[in-house]
């Protein structure tokens, strides 16, 4: 019996702008359209259900956020040693998304009833823990450079909590500004394959990179490549969610896996906002879906009206 991977998002408000304008793409971009904003999310939400996935929806909470939390850095779920669920919350680096933390957690506290604990140092959860071969093994990665959001010290705290395999790898943070715009695994089975690029890591990290994941398969991206989010497509099921820029090169990765590729337009979430498929989730691992409340499951109230009125 497959189990159906849960993915936490949450919908842009018809207000959504962009505030922060705190990375490479949305640094220069022209203003948004709201209303295809929410389109463009909707069909995602649409997309991983009918590839087996399923969304839990978090508001996006009052006008004093952002309008729309790209949820990859919402924090991270995980179950004690008596298998009860907590969920680690964020530390953000940019000050328009403090406070995120405060909002998702009356969500994770009240409607999921998990214990939550907030991380002192500054960690932005899913866009710097990369799962690798195996979902138990994590890649925490920090930059070092203009654009850098997870600090080095994080680790520490975060490390031991979610996985009992874990490395640190550290890259430049610029243009690159978390570890899911340029790595990333996909599997099938017992295969997968990892797709990196080599430019975004500092000097020594990619050997240690390679000697952590062992003989799984690299894919070498070029920065272009890695600027248009090869690595920030979302796996569901045997289903690849990518943004329109996936390159060639990820798109044979994916099919030598026995994976299909479904393109995505996200040309105000992504183009401008400047987050693909990953970053717009955050997957629950390890939360079963009959703990999920009916009422914030996708599948079974699939509108934007039928969660929020905003």
């Amino acid at each position: 019996m497959k189990v159906s991977p849960l993915f936490l998002m949450s919908p842009p408000r018809r207000d959504w702008a962009l505030r922060g304008r705190a990375n490479f793409k949305s640094r220069t971009a022209e203003a948004v359209d709201a209303e295809e904003a929410r389109r463009e999310w909707t069909a995602l939400a649409d997309a991983i259900v009918a590839a087996g996935g399923e969304v839990v929806v978090l508001e996006p909470g009052d006008a004093t956020l952002t309008g729309m939390i790209y949820t990859a850095e919402a924090g991270e779920y995980f179950r004690g040693p008596q298998g009860e669920g907590h969920f680690l919350l964020p530390s953000m680096a940019a000050a328009h998304r403090q406070k995120e933390a405060a909002h998702i957690t009356v969500f994770a506290e009240e409607t999921l009833g998990l214990n939550v604990h907030r991380i002192q140092a500054t960690w932005e959860a899913q866009g710097d823990a990369i799962r690798s071969v195996h979902p138990d093994s994590i890649i925490h990665t920090y930059g070092v450079g203009p654009d850098s959001r997870t600090s080095e010290v994080a680790y520490q705290e975060v490390a031991p909590l979610l996985s009992p395999q874990h490395i640190q790898i550290g890259f430049v943070a610029d243009p690159w500004f978390h570890g899911n715009t340029f790595l990333q695994f996909f599997r099938s089975g017992q295969q997968q394959v990892m797709l990196v690029c080599p430019e975004a890591l500092l000097p020594g990290e990619y050997d240690r990179l390679k000697s952590f994941v062992g003989d799984t398969p690299v894919v070498e991206l070029t920065r272009a490549e890695s600027e248009g989010y090869d690595t920030n497509a979302l796996q569901v099921g045997d289903t690849i969610l990518a943004p329109r820029s996936f390159s060639g090169k990820a798109r044979e990765a994916a099919e030598s896996l026995g994976l299909s590729v479904e393109s995505m337009d996200l040309g105000e979430l992504f183009s401008k906002g400047g987050g693909a498929p990953v970053c717009l989730t955050n997957r629950l691992w390890g939360l079963d879906v009959a703990e999920v409340p009916d009422e914030v499951r996708w599948s079974l109230r699939p509108r934007i009206e039928d969660h929020t009125d905003l």
